[in-house]
């Protein structure tokens, strides 16, 4: 008889839903919904078909740095295998947050453009220069909204972290305890642990490594298009955020420097691990940052929704025929 086994997949799986619809009906449970459809009809149509432009841009901007990263001596690569590639990784990323980073690079192999190894690399370096500027973009929203954004800090974060802290030293002192075991088992087998790690991926691990010594391959003149390219992927998440601003009337008053702010603490909301690209806490986030700069509670609250709903159909609709249009690709 098999002994059975937690398995902590299976209920990340079933957890992480459940947060995203528990934090959607805090973020919802006051607002009437007669007065949120009364202030989606008043969205004036010609943002949504302008907001197309900042949307889709960043995907071919994303597409170009990702083409930048995968270069090869002699070999060229096509823009728009690559481009489906990235769309339908955007698409599975829906339903299986990080997983599309994963099936992104199994396309790009699977069409002979690039191994799966080397992909990867690839797209840990993509992360990690996204988060650089996901720190800086932060720091200067600080500087320019420190007031704001250190009210809600406090009133948000902080403040409800403590409290929930509070009467739990207990199971602080476990964790810690946890943590320190953990520490010692790494440092008294590390020499074993990363030998079984390098011959475990042996030949995989060199292809990784090529990926991430891509940026260190650039010239002067790929360096600074790789660092343009970035720099303009953030001013199309901008423009997107702030063309939500000029599509609802009630929200149109506000500066770019509160759109700034909202594209920040969004960005950050997005990064979380929940389906729908962080559904329920984006709506949260935002629908309270927006009240603490004087936009009303429903209005708040239908900016979030209509932001991030644009978003996710965009990817459903998009992202959703690369990979169809990948599928039908291999087996034609």
């Amino acid at each position: 008889m098999e002994k059975a086994t937690f398995n902590w997949k299976r209920v990340l799986a079933w957890l992480l839903p459940v947060l995203g619809i528990a934090l959607l009906y805090l973020a919802f449970r006051n607002i009437p919904f007669d007065e949120l459809k009364a202030e989606i009809r008043t969205v004036r149509p010609v943002w949504l078909v302008l907001l197309l432009i900042p949307s889709w841009g960043g995907q071919f901007l994303r597409t170009w740095r990702w083409r930048l990263l995968l270069k090869s001596p002699g070999k060229s690569l096509p823009f728009f295998s690559i481009y489906h590639a990235l769309l339908m990784g955007y698409f599975v990323n829906l339903g299986l947050p990080r997983v599309g980073e994963i099936s992104r690079c199994v396309a790009l192999d699977r069409q002979g453009i690039a191994g799966f190894g080397k992909s990867l690399g690839t797209v840990v370096i993509e992360r990690v220069v996204d988060m650089l500027f996901l720190i800086l973009v932060l720091g200067l929203a600080l500087v320019m909204q420190w007031e704001s954004l250190n009210e809600y800090f406090t009133l948000h974060v902080f403040e409800p972290t403590l409290k929930a802290l509070e009467g739990q030293r207990n199971f602080l002192f476990i964790l810690a305890a946890i943590g320190l075991l953990a520490l010692i088992s790494f440092l008294l087998y590390r020499k074993r642990l990363l030998a079984f790690l390098a011959k475990s991926t042996r030949g995989f691990s060199a292809k990784v490594q090529e990926g991430l010594l891509s940026l260190t391959t650039f010239s002067l003149s790929e360096l600074v298009l790789f660092i343009a390219l970035s720099m303009l992927i953030w001013l199309s998440y901008f423009l997107t955020t702030w063309f939500w601003f000029l599509a609802l009337p009630s929200a149109s008053g506000a500066g770019m420097a509160v759109a700034f702010s909202v594209m920040v603490m969004g960005s950050i909301a997005k990064t979380l691990p929940i389906q729908g690209g962080g559904a329920g806490a984006y709506h949260l986030l935002i629908g309270k940052l927006l009240i603490l700069y004087g936009l009303g509670e429903v209005s708040s609250q239908t900016f979030a929704l209509l932001n991030h709903g644009y978003q996710t159909i965009f990817y459903l609709l998009f992202g959703g025929f690369s990979a169809f249009y990948l599928a039908w690709k291999r087996r034609a």
